[in-house]
């Protein structure tokens, strides 16, 4: 039984790795990589002297002619910040920090105008 319990255990903490909207920074200067929604996400992050992670990311279409967008964010342990990129308002990005891990996730969402 306490086979079944341990391996249960280890099944489930190996899961939100294997979700295809997620990454994780666990370390400085490490890129990640996230291909979900219209845009490609790039990103990385850099430890500063106070305490505070800098990420780093970059968001482009998947398209031959398209422009790079940057976001750069300053990052206290236990901060959470959402939000959309004006090319792409049907995914939302979560870069949510957690002791010396940032989490980047993103996620499609219904969307329609005022006006249908």
């Amino acid at each position: 039984m306490k086979t079944i319990m341990a391996a249960a255990a280890a099944t489930m903490m190996l899961v939100p790795a294997a979700f295809a909207g997620e990454i994780a920074l666990k370390a400085p200067m490490q890129a990640q990589s996230l291909h979900e929604g219209a845009l490609d996400l790039v990103a990385y992050r850099r430890d500063l002297a106070e305490g505070g992670l800098e990420v780093t990311a970059a968001f482009r279409a998947r398209t031959p002619s398209g422009e790079s967008q940057v976001v750069k964010m300053l990052l206290a342990d236990q901060d959470r910040v959402q939000f959309s990129m004006p090319s792409d308002l049907r995914t939302v990005y979560t870069f949510a920090r957690v002791a010396d891990q940032v989490t980047i996730t993103a996620e499609p969402v219904a969307f329609s105008l005022a006006s249908q």
